[in-house]
């Protein structure tokens, strides 16, 4: 016997389809007009509210006579063809969107954060919503998660970044209209920067994590002096990648951020400091573990943690100067030396000059009045 429950959804909004929710087992159903039992019923062609439903009374009318006769639930079964009219739930659709997410080439803490973000918003939800489809997903319920952050605004804003990625990746896939997020609040956040350094303080940092961590002083140093992320794109640094007698770097498009070929030049002081520990490297061994699996992607992280509390102490750094702070001065000290927002970008690897841009804003280089005039004139 089939257990079977209908909905009717009937938005006040006439550019919004009105529809039948049809339960049977678990598996929902959407029925938008009476074709498929042969009714000529078509609520979403109604020209008021008022005669719409009216339209989808009737049409649940007719529905649950099919639905009690089992004639409806034999339709379903005709043809294979027929499958196809399931819908998927809420919980599958944000799984797919998650799988379709990992495809590209997200960083490995990004796509934990998609994963976890998925796995607890779904565990926040009852049953009964979870087996509900997107159409039926109030942007209350998800600012009723999002409220749990609210605590750190940054971590809030992070949470809210995410749900918004895989929402918005469910659209895409199912084609549906449902915005819940539009209504979700953003709160105001204040930019934590990746504060520049001067140059005595880049040489005494130097110095230092040269004498107490090696692979950190490198890490830096070739952030600083080729302009690579330290996490990834150093982190993963092999023997294959230096070319020409350790003057260039050479990394594919699935091996940065930009997603492009990408080719890095050593300035001398770089390629002295690393070129005895490259001489000695084979191809697919990294620089920093010396086998063929690098170090995980907090090594650097909590390296530069124990590090940094040892020089703020002695008063080498400042708050907010961190590993990525190399990478950042090196931009700050290029751009102020040469003007050329094109080359900046090509030195960063960024994929369009609107990034480095926004970049040089971000630290603090100057206003967006003054990065405007300098972008090319017709």
């Amino acid at each position: 016997m089939y257990q079977y429950e209908i909905k009717c959804y009937c938005p006040t909004d006439l550019t919004k389809r009105a529809y039948l929710a049809i339960y049977i087992d678990g598996n929902r159903y959407k029925e938008y007009n009476g074709n498929k039992i042969k009714v000529n019923l078509k609520p979403n062609r109604a020209k008021t509210i008022k005669e719409r439903r009216a339209l989808l009374g009737d049409l649940e009318f007719e529905f649950r006579k099919r639905l009690k006769d089992g004639s409806y639930q034999k339709l379903l079964t005709i043809s294979a063809s027929h499958d196809n009219l399931k819908m998927p739930t809420l919980e599958e659709m944000f799984k797919n969107a998650l799988h379709q997410k990992k495809q590209s080439n997200l960083s490995t803490r990004y796509a934990k954060d998609l994963d976890m973000l998925c796995k607890d918003f779904l565990q926040s939800l009852t049953q009964k919503e979870r087996i509900e489809g997107m159409d039926e997903l109030k942007s209350s319920r998800i600012q009723q998660y999002l409220d749990k952050f609210r605590k750190s605004p940054q971590r809030y804003m992070t949470k809210w970044r995410h749900m918004s990625a895989l929402i918005g990746t469910v659209k895409a896939l199912y084609d549906v209209n449902n915005d819940p997020m539009r209504k979700v609040s953003k709160i105001k956040t204040k930019a934590i920067l990746h504060k520049v350094y001067t140059t005595e303080q880049l040489q005494s940092v130097f110095s230092y994590l040269k004498q107490h961590h090696e692979n950190l002083y490198l890490c830096c140093l070739i952030s600083y002096g080729c302009f690579l992320r330290p996490h990834i794109e150093v982190r993963n640094l092999k023997g294959s990648h230096f070319k020409h007698n350790c003057t260039e770097i050479h990394l594919s498009g699935d091996e940065n951020k930009s997603g492009r070929v990408r080719t890095v030049y050593l300035p001398d002081y770089v390629k002295e400091a690393i070129y005895e520990r490259i001489s000695k490297l084979g191809k697919n061994e990294n620089l920093f573990s010396g086998n063929d699996e690098p170090f995980n992607e907090y090594y650097f992280n909590t390296a530069w943690t124990r590090q940094f509390k040892a020089m703020l102490a002695l008063g080498m750094v400042e708050k907010n100067q961190t590993i990525y702070s190399f990478r950042h001065t090196a931009a700050v000290n290029v751009y102020k030396q040469t003007k050329d927002l094109h080359l900046l970008q090509q030195l960063l690897g960024h994929s369009n000059m609107i990034v480095t841009l926004k970049y040089l804003r971000g630290l603090g280089v100057h206003s967006a009045s003054e990065l405007r005039q300098v972008m090319p004139r017709l």
